[in-house]
Order: structure tokens, then sequence, then C-alpha cells
């Protein structure tokens, strides 16, 4: 690392980023991964050169995180800390590129040395894969992908023998985390860490039926299910959204706490909306972690319909919004706000609009970009944040729910039954938004096969190839309808 270093604080989002860190330094949980296939000739100088070039331009990736008189630290260099690694699977077949893919995204990151990397994989000179990845302290989705361009871009530009194609930036993440520090500080900042603290006064984290014991320790491991939704739904949910007044997320946000209601037995729970604190023109190039996870209250009775909690959803969002700039966890200091979440992630507002990758495929679609034929591959990341995160995901072929989850707590199986939930209730309430929650049958034939089988052990036993353990929390979720 370059002698020229200075020692700044940590925003609110990176303490805790940094607290999970040292819980479990060997999660790959925080890990930010967007892995491209590359099709055309890589010139290895000129990305070697690109990297270099980009560690200079964005602060955070030349920054690494320590401890001094006991608390965290952000220590930033003049000068790039990591470089390009390359390694050449000369011979090697489509899936050893995608497991090598796969395996340079997971690798863990020792924050008190470097926070992010880029590696470029060769199968032929005509085939390649380029992971970029960084760790959640300093990055975010919207990060991922201007990490992406501005690589692409310093590519192009070494490769011609020209300097990157890049906007100048006019900020820094050292002055968005100054601004955090003045606003929390502020008179503003107090009125709306007390408007937070009214907004979810009374309720409770949304507690969905685990399979085992929350362990004293986690260690952040997970695992991921994956849905294209119902094309029905999907093609239907814009028109539903309009007409319960609301916009496609807040539909999608009140199908969720609906089935978390039907799940958990909770009238009044909070659950988690991720959202960004990235705000004017000077940082819309910056690459940081700006995440600010909204608690939102959802309230149920035994007569609200889709519409109504539609409404309700899209309006608490909204108010959160215009108080996203407090981070919530100095609102709520050492309490627990949420166990689950859902995010939108909306691609097509990125540059180079990759398109997402549609499920059980290993590879999406490519654009043309820098040059090259880029396509995004598909590697499983954010799991075991929280017990439960759903991700919704456009795709060339639909509308995509990725259920992320926490393995210490949760078994493969339970959040699959989840899943086959959500579907249901959302093709109910694209079909009717007037629809009440309460009777939308969330049982598939198979459940109730499963069901009317219980009084007949063979019957059951035919019904389910399963541990006594999951079959526990089958139950528990049923007894919660």
């Amino acid at each position: 690392m370059s002698a020229a270093v200075r020692a700044l604080p940590l925003t609110a989002v990176q303490e805790s980023m940094w607290t999970a860190y040292r819980i479990a330094p060997d999660s790959a949980a925080y890990n930010i991964v967007m892995p491209l296939r590359l099709r055309g000739r890589v010139d290895v100088a000129a990305m070697d050169a690109a990297i270099a070039s980009v560690g200079h331009r964005q602060e955070l990736l030349r920054s690494v995180f320590v401890e001094r008189d006991g608390r965290p630290v952000r220590v930033a260099a003049d000068a790039p800390v990591v470089r390009l690694e390359f390694r050449d699977l000369a011979g090697a077949g489509e899936e050893e590129l995608f497991r090598a893919a796969d395996e340079a995204g997971a690798r863990p990151f020792r924050l008190e040395s470097g926070t992010f990397r880029v590696v470029l994989l060769r199968r032929t000179d005509d085939d390649w894969a380029l992971v970029t990845s960084a760790h959640h302290i300093v990055s975010d989705f919207t990060s991922r992908w201007l990490l992406v361009r501005d690589v692409l871009d310093a590519y192009a530009g070494h490769a011609a023998g020209t300097a990157p194609a890049w906007r100048p930036l006019t900020s820094s993440y050292t002055e968005y985390a100054d601004g955090e520090l003045r606003y929390t500080a502020s008179e503003a900042g107090v009125g709306a860490a007390e408007e937070w603290r009214a907004a979810v006064r009374g309720a409770a984290p949304a507690e969905l039926p685990l399979d085992r014991p929350r362990p004293r320790v986690r260690s952040l491991r997970g695992d991921t299910v994956v849905r294209r939704l119902d094309a029905g739904s999907a093609e239907g949910l814009g028109g539903a959204a309009h007409a319960a007044g609301v916009t496609p997320f807040a539909f999608l946000l009140a199908v969720f706490q609906a089935l978390t209601h039907r799940w958990t037995g909770q009238d009044d729970f909070l659950l988690g909306v991720p959202a960004s604190a990235r705000s004017g023109r000077g940082q819309r190039d910056l690459i940081g972690c700006f995440l600010n996870t909204m608690p939102v209250r959802a309230e149920f009775g035994p007569d609200t319909t889709f519409r109504s909690a539609a409404a309700q959803a899209g309006e608490r969002v909204m108010r959160g919004m215009l108080g996203v700039r407090f981070p919530c966890r100095l609102a709520f200091r050492d309490t627990v706000l949420f166990r689950a979440a859902l995010f939108l992630v909306q691609m097509d507002r990125m540059e180079p609009p990759v398109p997402n990758v549609p499920p059980g495929a290993a590879v999406g679609p490519s654009v043309r970009y820098a040059g090259l034929d880029i396509a995004l591959i598909d590697v499983p990341q954010q799991e075991g944040q929280l017990d439960l995160l759903l991700r919704i995901e456009q795709t060339p072929d639909g509308v995509t729910a990725v259920f992320s989850y926490d393995t210490d707590v949760l078994d493969r199986a339970s959040v699959e039954r989840f899943a086959d939930g959500y579907e249901r209730l959302l093709a109910a309430a694209v079909r009717d938004p007037e629809t009440r929650v309460a009777d939308v049958d969330l049982a598939g034939a198979a459940d109730l096969d499963a069901v009317l089988a219980l009084g007949d052990a063979a019957g059951f036993a035919d019904s389910f190839d399963t541990s006594y353990d999951t079959f526990e929390s089958f139950e528990n979720a049923w007894d919660h309808r």
C-alpha cells in the first residue's frame, strides 16, 4: 500500500458490515459479484491497466479496513491496492469455466488487505470470463454495475491507446460519509430518526417458522431457491398494480407481506426494504455502499384485500423514502428490526444493460459493449444474510423471484413451500386485487394429499420423503395460516 494513507470513519452501514465480517470472516455472504462471459479477443495487458485506472478513480477500491483503538476505520491509499488476477484455463469446458467464475466471486475477502478483486479467466482466445467482486462494505447492487462499466470503459480506452471515456467524479465517498455525520447530528436528522421510531412503534419483526433454533453465533452460510413467476402473473402485474394505484414494487411487496402474515400468524410486523441513499449527480458514478434497509410495517385484518395491502405498502415505502438519508441502524441501536426483506433489481436502468440470467440457465443473453460480446453468468450471492431475502429480477423470459436464505435456521424444503405460496398469492392478487388475503388457499394438490394422508401412516410415508424436523416446520407453517 502507498505510504500516503488516511484513516477515515465508517458510515453506519459500513460499521454493520464490519461487525458481520468480524463474526464470520470466512463467509462470502456479503460478496457482491458480477461475473461476465466475454466473447472476442481480450488484451490482457490492457485489462490489467484498466483495473489500475479504476483503482485510481474510485476511492473505496483503494481502501482497506482495520481496527484502531478498538474502533474500525477505513484506510485509503493514493495508489491502487489490487491488480488483475489472470488464470489460463486452456482446454477447459464450459462447466469448468463457470465453476471457476463461481469460485472467484465466492472467495472471502480479508478487509484488512483488500475489498475488491477482478479475475480474468481464459478458456480460449475467444471465450473468457471476467469476474468482478467486492465486499458489501464498499459496494451495492448499483456499484457492481458501475465497477463493470468503469473496468470495460477503461479497457476499451487502454486497448485503443486512449484515455477512458468516463464522466469526471465530482464527489467522493468520504464526502458522503461526512454528510451522513452532519445530517444525523442535525435537527432534520433527529426529526427523521423520531419519525422512523414512531412509524414502527409497537410492531415486531416478522418471525418465520424456523426449522432449527438460531445458533448463538451465525455462520452466514446460505442457499437459494429460484422461481420464474407464472407468465400470466408477470404480464398482469403492471395492470393490477395500476388498478390498485401503486407501483409494481409496492404490489409485489404487499404479496410478500401477505404471505408472511399467513405463515407467521402475525397481524402487525416489520419486513425490510433495502433502499439506496444515493442522491444527486455527484454520486451517480460513485462506487460505494449507499444501502439503507428500511423497516416497513404491515398490518393485516380479516378483511384485508390485496388492493388495501398494496395501498398500505406503497404509502409506507414512500414515507420511508422521505427519511432514507438517516441510517436506520442509528435510529434503532441494538434492536432487531427485520429478519426478512424484499428488494427489486432493475437491470434495464444500468449501463451496460446486461440482461439477467433466466432460471435454469448458466449464462444470459449477450450484448455488445467495449468491443466485446458480454453476458451475465449466473452465480449465487447474498445467501445467509437474513433468514429470508427475496430478490425480484426482470429477465428476458419474464420475472424471476430469487429466495436466498440462512441454512442455519431454514431447510430448502421450507423455502420451496414459501416460494410456492408466493406464486399462489401473487396469481390470486393479479387476477383480482379485491380478493381478501385470508381467502386464498395456500395448499397445492400435493400438500392437500399429504394432509389427507396424515391418518394413514403408509400414505404419509409415500407423500413425503423427509425428516421429522422438516415435517415439524411444515406443520408449524400450517398452524399459523
